[in-house]
């Protein structure tokens, strides 16, 4: 076990992954007897991946301190437990999906909710945004907590600063879900199937928008975006899906891009229409 496995290990409840066969400790017994020994569900190359996601967690000072589950199943790394904040659940789930090997990435984590009443988390986040609006070029922002979820509307100036003003709300503590409703001010829009199709493949093509290379088509039909192709990182499926879905006549996105670690891709995402 290196230094940042052990780390990482005081703080956080690591589930074992796929390693050699061997029975886990079993759980308290029932009254019918004993019970079974927990199903190592793992596959044979998830070890090596937990490994290296745990490594990468451990680099960062502030994830040591928390206490959540991980394990992985057939390439999909699955997070459960207690986190402290957003900003550090989205920080955790952003390094699994960008580690070659990882396929699909679930969040079964609950942020602490703590005491303090809504208004006073919706302040907190407005002086807080307020302070670094300049840079994101925040307008319009409009700040609204329910029971600790938060819902932010606004416009911004791109696709970057819409997921840093998401991350500087995400570290008030008592908030325990963002919906984010900003909207880049530069995000194209369409009135019809094939002006909306153009704008999506240009904004999808921007490098500053969607920087994740992958092999990708897309199909504008009644307002649906339909995404397939390849991409090597499941972090490039997820932000092309959000991409797409900031263009102005897009109503929905039918998100088919399958993740391949195999896929060896250019310096630069090929995104083209559907034929």
């Amino acid at each position: 076990m290196n230094v940042f496995t052990r780390s990482i290990a005081v703080a956080l409840i690591l589930f074992p992954a796929a390693g050699p066969a061997r029975a886990q400790p079993a759980t308290a017994p029932t009254p019918a007897g004993p019970a079974q020994p927990e199903r190592n569900i793992a596959g044979p190359g998830d070890y090596g991946l937990r490994e290296k996601i745990v490594q990468l967690l451990g680099r960062d000072k502030d994830i040591t301190r928390e206490k959540f589950r991980l394990i992985l199943v057939n390439g999909g790394a699955v997070f459960s437990g207690e986190i402290s904040s957003c900003a550090l659940k989205k920080r955790a789930l952003t390094t699994a999906a960008t580690v070659r090997g990882v396929i699909n990435v679930t969040d079964e984590m609950t942020v602490t909710r703590g005491e303090a009443p809504d208004a006073e988390l919706a302040k907190a986040v407005t002086v807080m945004l307020g302070d670094a609006s300049e840079g994101m070029g925040l307008t319009d922002l409009r700040v609204k907590v329910d029971d600790g979820v938060l819902a932010l509307d606004g416009t911004v100036q791109d696709v970057p600063s819409r997921g840093k003003a998401e991350d500087i709300a995400g570290t008030v503590l008592g908030i325990t879900r963002i919906s984010n409703h900003l909207l880049p001010r530069n995000a194209p829009s369409g009135s019809d199937d094939a002006s909306i199709q153009r704008a999506a493949l240009a904004y999808m093509g921007d490098f500053h928008q969607f920087a994740y290379p992958g092999d990708i088509t897309l199909r504008i039909e009644q307002g649906v975006a339909t995404l397939r192709g390849r991409v090597s990182l499941y972090m490039g499926r997820q932000q092309a899906g959000m991409v797409a879905s900031l263009v102005r006549g897009v109503t929905r996105v039918d998100n088919r891009i399958k993740v391949d670690p195999s896929y060896r891709e250019g310096p630069k995402p090929r995104v083209a229409a559907e034929h």
